[in-house]
């Protein structure tokens, strides 16, 4: 697999970097932690380098993205533990409830001789060798499926000494609400979360990923054209590898490429209420402060925001990682929010 590939990668060789983020996986898993929280903003690598690790030990992948009953868990479950049986078969086998035929599975969820989740994961448990089940955008989850897979991971994090559970999310305060650890109402409440932070890759190494990809694909763009996308997309591995697939394929307009990109992100964004982009984009023309923001709004947009209706707004758009203290934390979203209509 090829760096400007769109589909996330799999394997040490086909991914660029991240040795710290897997080390750190590896120690956390084999000191046993219950649960670990890998965290990162949208289009930072996360979902390949979970999987990448994943492809290094006993677990299974689920995408959480779509779940709205317990049924859709269960499927994405049953096509996740499918999709591993090669690793995973020797977890699984002989456990009631479960049929294992060449290389599917069949899980009976419901009825006589069926198992429940916690009871699958029991029965893993006893396997007595770590096992990990990996949660990717946990925090898209709603209630009620939210609190019964809250109570599952309290359950696994008190009972299951063999399982360990990563969450992942690039809405980073979204995903720490969900688990809830400073709620008083939630199981996991007082749990210690041990936390890995994806970063985004620095001015040198998004330079070297840009050149390493452009040589697999026998292209050789213009120094200058390298160095406004690495000034542009700032570390963000998920546009680097949208700017390397575009211009292999034809577009060699840098601007063009750089709007193609905003457009994206503006499309996103225009899912916020009216409020919430008049915020956004105040904040992108520059505006630091809670009252300069007010006012900015109120000055040009004809809406006056009550004052703890802003402080909302303002902790959600830090909750969904848009923004960190008044500065935007890609700077995709910052043009993007510039072109917003509120």
């Amino acid at each position: 697999m090829k760096l400007f590939d769109l589909q996330p990668k799999y394997s040490r060789k086909d991914l660029f970097d991240r040795t710290r983020e897997l080390s750190e996986l590896h120690r956390a898993i084999d000191r046993g932690y219950p649960i670990v929280a890998l965290l990162g903003i949208k289009r930072i690598g996360k979902t390949s380098v979970l999987k990448t690790f994943l492809n290094e030990v006993y677990g299974i992948y689920v995408d959480l993205r779509g779940v709205v009953r317990r049924a859709d868990l269960e499927v994405k479950v049953t096509d996740s533990i499918s999709s591993s049986l090669r690793k995973v078969r020797k977890f699984v086998e002989g456990i009631r409830g479960v049929s294992v035929a060449g290389f599917s599975v069949e899980i009976k969820w419901r009825g006589s001789d069926s198992v429940s989740l916690a009871g699958l994961l029991s029965e893993i448990n006893k396997k007595k060798k770590r096992f990990v089940v990996a949660l990717d955008e946990v925090q898209s989850v709603k209630p009620p499926l939210s609190a019964e897979l809250r109570n599952l991971l309290a359950y696994g994090y008190d009972n299951l000494e063999n399982i360990s559970f990563i969450v992942a999310g690039s809405e980073i305060g979204m995903l720490r609400d969900f688990l809830g650890c400073e709620n008083p109402g939630s199981p996991l409440y007082g749990r210690y979360i041990y936390e890995i932070h994806i970063d985004r890759f620095s001015e040198k190494e998004s330079r070297e990923f840009l050149e390493r990809g452009f040589r697999e694909e026998g292209v050789e763009p213009p120094a200058e054209v390298i160095d406004q996308a690495v000034e542009f997309f700032d570390g963000i591995v998920g546009w680097l590898v949208f700017f390397g697939r575009k211009y292999v394929d034809g577009y060699r307009d840098i601007e063009t490429l750089k709007n193609i990109a905003v457009e994206l992100a503006r499309e996103e964004l225009t899912k916020l209420n009216y409020r919430e982009r008049a915020v956004l984009k105040a904040i992108a023309s520059g505006h630091r402060t809670w009252s300069s923001v007010r006012k900015h709004v109120t000055e040009n947009y004809g809406v006056t925001i009550p004052k703890a209706t802003l402080t909302r707004i303002v902790t959600k758009l830090e909750r969904l990682s848009i923004v960190k203290n008044y500065e935007f934390q890609d700077p995709v979203y910052r043009e993007a929010s510039k072109k917003l209509r509120p």
